[in-house]
């Protein structure tokens, strides 16, 4: 329900700049034909039910998705407003609701999107019950009304001329009409049921019933009950004298009534604002072609601007500026979904040096960009992550075909060495820095034992082996201007990674081609296969060699492929169960099975 809830809350938002943009433009049509704000209130219906919508780079709704359905279960749980000044203030709130609970407790939100579910539905089935509940009773009253023709009907208990039903509507009126108040207000009530009104307003209230939660959602019923009547008037008039209008004006004067326009009342002749109705009627003139025109164009355009959604976005928002504030799995996972992969883990760093800063207070400044890549149906695509504090973003460049690359790291590990840089070493290595460069480096090589930290995810600790090298240039501050560094006090950060696990292994069997899941081996010159989880593998034709071939794979839900020479050989095995197949024919390269187990 908290899902349904969530959707539901997106629509409405992306509905509401529609209706802001109806109600404006009420303003200044006001001299078109009223039928044009009734295609204009239909767009706000159709942006309010149709649940998915077309891309437009013309699109001016700021967030198809303000909020993500799956908010509960993010790691940092982020609005998408289409403001970054905007997200920034509301993320960390979030986040720090999130935070602030024990392991073992529900947050803050837990807690309370489940209650405002619950209370939204509440709000929804009072909203529909009390207009069953006034249809009921308004059809008590009406069982002494007696018929007078067609579906014509008058009754005492009638104040004002309305229609009643939907499948088999009928007209009632009052006693007291006769004469041309009569014919007029008849001529109007069958109008309504020409144009399919008292289908409309209900819909509307059904409409303004789910979203009862947003006040711009009353005041679009209340302007389009207003409107249904003004358009109605107008379909009447159209073809009457002027002495016919004045005459019409009347009636609707002599059947005003006073209850509000957004209560569950019927389609009623004096509903809704006599006055101005009556001044419609008296100033009419009949349209030309070009404002009619003109009138269409608007509408046109309103619903490719309003009814297409934004671009999908390629920004994410920042939790935070500290580099301590990135969330590498939230953030890969976010990416993997951009570009349509199955998991973030595929993503990786090139070796190739590139640097960002950070004030002393380990902020981003200003912006930085991560280089990174990843292997998609036998292409390698090159793309970039950039983090602009200045904008409270992530965003993440279009991928372009790139050549294949030597040495890389995963994108997940190294965004976590960032994350979990040794802040303390580094202020006490260098304790008047006023900007530090954070580098990667290819190279073992430290610069001195001195000024070399070793660390994980849980702190500076010595390590046996490292996964990512970092190198750290302390700036400082000219008094003119600028900064300059003396290369002779660089920092070397050596990264070990506690998260690179086994993501599977396999074994071959005694048949050429096939590798078993977690199987016994057969002998000791089995070909074994082990995935990491970081995106590449390592394949040894038998288990007793220190030989084995290296690269990265690419895993869907029915098949495997392994890339080596430097992307140039794919080589596609088949998901059969727990049993891995080599397809030949999917394959850029043959591996003949009589020696399938030497992976070239």
């Amino acid at each position: 329900m908290t899902e349904l809830f969530l959707r539901v809350v997106n629509l409405s938002i992306a509905a509401s700049w529609l209706v802001l943009a109806v109600l404006l433009l009420r303003l200044i049509l006001r001299r078109s034909p009223k039928w044009i704000s009734m295609l204009l209130w239909g767009l706000v219906g159709v942006r309010l039910v149709c649940p998915f919508s077309l891309e437009s780079v013309w699109s001016l709704i700021p967030s198809a998705q303000t909020i993500s359905p799956t908010i509960l279960t993010d790691s940092t749980p982020t609005v998408h407003t289409g403001f970054p000044t905007l997200n920034q203030s509301i993320n960390p709130v979030l986040s720090q609701a999130v935070s602030s609970a024990p392991d073992a407790a529900p947050n803050l939100l837990e807690i309370w999107l489940p209650v405002l579910a619950v209370l939204w539905v509440m709000g929804v089935a009072v909203g529909l019950g009390y207009a069953v509940l006034g249809y009921v009773r308004l059809r008590r009253d009406l069982e002494t009304a007696v018929w007078l023709e067609d579906n014509l009907y008058q009754s005492g208990a009638v104040r004002s001329p309305f229609v009643l039903g939907l499948s088999h509507p009928r007209i009632y009126l009052p006693f007291s009409l006769d004469g041309d108040t009569l014919a007029h207000v008849v001529a109007h009530e069958r109008t309504h049921l020409a144009r399919r009104d008292h289908w409309w307003k209900a819909l509307g209230f059904v409409l303004l019933c789910v979203h009862w939660f947003n006040p711009l959602m009353w005041v679009a019923y209340g302007m389009f009950c207003r409107d249904v009547e003004l358009a109605c008037d107008e379909a009447v008039v159209k073809n009457l004298e002027p002495k016919q209008r004045a005459d019409y004006s009347q009636a609707l004067l002599l059947c005003s009534v006073g209850h509000p326009a957004w209560t569950a009342s019927p389609l009623c002749f004096g509903e809704v604002s006599v006055k101005q109705r009556v001044k419609a009627v008296l100033r009419y003139r009949r349209p030309t072609l070009v404002a009619v025109s003109a009138s269409v164009l608007v509408c046109v355009l309103v619903g490719v601007a309003f009814l297409t959604n934004p671009l999908a976005s390629r920004s994410l928002p920042m939790s935070g500026d500290r580099i301590a504030d990135l969330d590498p799995q939230w953030m890969v996972d976010e990416i993997a979904a951009m570009e349509g992969l199955s998991d973030g883990s595929v993503l990786q760093v090139s070796a190739t040096s590139f640097e960002f800063f950070l004030t002393p207070e380990f902020e981003i400044r200003k912006s930085a960009v991560i280089p990174f890549f990843y292997v998609q149906d036998q292409e390698i695509y090159d793309a970039q992550l950039k983090l602009s504090a200045d904008e409270g973003t992530y965003s993440v460049t279009t991928p372009s075909p790139g050549p294949w690359k030597d040495r890389f790291y995963n994108l997940y590990i190294y965004l976590q060495a960032l994350k979990h840089l040794p802040q303390e070493e580094i202020r006490h290595l260098s304790p008047d820095a006023d900007l530090y460069c954070v580098t990667l480096v290819d190279s073992a090589a430290a610069n001195s034992d001195e000024r070399s930290v070793s660390y994980t995810d849980h702190g500076v600790q010595t390590l046996d082996g490292w996964y990512i090298h970092l190198q750290v240039q302390p700036f400082y501050e000219k008094e003119d201007s600028g900064y300059h560094g003396t290369g002779e006090d660089v920092i070397d950060l050596f990264y070990g990674d506690e998260s690179r696990t086994t993501q599977g292994s396999y074994v071959g069997t005694d048949t050429p081609g096939t590798l078993a899941a977690n199987a016994s081996p057969s002998g000791l010159d089995s070909p074994y296969l082990h995935l990491g989880s970081d995106g590449t593998f390592w394949w040894s034709y038998s288990m007793a060699s220190s030989f084995a071939t290296t690269g990265l794979y690419e895993e869907t839900e029915d098949t495997l492929t392994l890339y080596t020479n430097q992307g140039r050989y794919a080589y596609v095995f088949r998901k059969e169960g727990d049993t891995l197949v080599y397809a030949p024919d999917a394959s850029t390269h043959h591996l003949p099975l009589e020696d399938w187990a030497y992976l070239p």
